[in-house]
């Protein structure tokens, strides 16, 4: 199929959750309308959808799902058993380069490459070598979110991090965010548009314990950065950004500026959901929409 034609279908991003799915529609670059529905509990554990089945049919059986017609899918997916590199190899003929990309990825990540779906892509050149960004995920999480998306009579062509797709939805090449929801936070550090660290975290039950938690977790990840990176001046200044279905109760924790001493923000995103309150929630599916359909 070529581009053009897939350029006026409309795209549909899906985020599965502990608690709930939620999605968008629209054309490319933007959002129409959203939704989401309530999941059961023990939906997923570590990442992976326990049963795809019956949480795709309960979102297909949605009311205001949308999921008919012709349409791009993006999955956005958790952060839970990932992992991710930047490699420099040597610059070679685009012919030859994807061979040489695979072969240095089965050498410098062997186990990677035998147990996880593994997707790369070239980004600026640093210091005359090539980079390459490369993302390994679990292969039962990726499995089971493609599966309940089948379920929900989905035909998914491209996958997302969760946090890397919010901090697109953001729209800064310098960030810290903190994806937060009431059971689970992954925390990311972005310099120059690429993800430095990210962490993914179970957050207690406990409501009085819920805030200190999180400033801990906030506060350990920039400590590492800072520690891993001290010629980096500008990531000490930059401010927490909130998104997420928790994103204000964690702006309501005095705890976090007192042990990170970074300044907490809930940043407009670059685009809106309606209504415009619940647009936190959907920072992943916002950053899905933003996604160029061709990578």
């Amino acid at each position: 199929m070529i581009i053009r034609s897939l350029l006026k279908q409309p795209v549909l991003t899906i985020s599965f959750h502990t608690h709930d799915a939620r999605w968008t529609l629209g054309r490319p670059g933007r959002v129409a309308s959203s939704g989401r529905v309530s999941l059961p509990a023990g939906s997923t554990a570590d990442g992976v959808i326990a049963e795809p089945t019956i949480v795709g049919e309960l979102v297909r059986s949605a009311p205001d799902f949308p999921g008919r017609g012709r349409m791009q899918v993006m999955l956005a997916l958790p952060a839970q058993r990932t992992v991710f590199r930047v490699l420099e190899l040597p610059r070679v003929d685009a012919k030859k380069f994807d061979e040489m990309v695979d072969r240095e990825i089965r050498r410098e990540l062997p186990m990677l490459s035998e147990n996880a779906h593994i997707s790369w892509k070239r980004v600026a050149d640093r210091d005359g070598k090539a980079a390459v960004f490369v993302v390994g995920v679990a292969r039962d999480v990726l499995d089971s979110h493609v599966a309940a998306a089948k379920a929900a009579g989905l035909h998914p062509q491209s996958a997302d991090l969760r946090v890397i797709a919010a901090a697109r939805a953001i729209g800064v090449p310098n960030c810290v965010i903190a994806s937060v929801e009431d059971d689970e936070v992954e925390i990311a550090i972005f310099r120059d548009g690429m993800p430095n660290i990210v962490r993914h975290v179970d957050m207690v039950e406990d409501p009085g314990e819920w805030s200190r938690q999180l400033a801990d977790e906030l506060a350990r990840t920039l400590k590492f950065y800072r520690d891993t990176h001290r010629d980096d001046d500008l990531a000490a200044n930059i401010p927490i950004s909130f998104v997420g279905d928790a994103a204000q109760r964690a702006m309501l924790a005095p705890e976090i500026r007192e042990q990170t001493g970074h300044p907490s923000e809930m940043p407009k995103l670059q685009l809106i959901v309606s209504p415009e309150q619940e647009t936190a929630a959907f920072a992943a599916n916002v950053g899905l929409a933003l996604k160029d359909i061709a990578a």
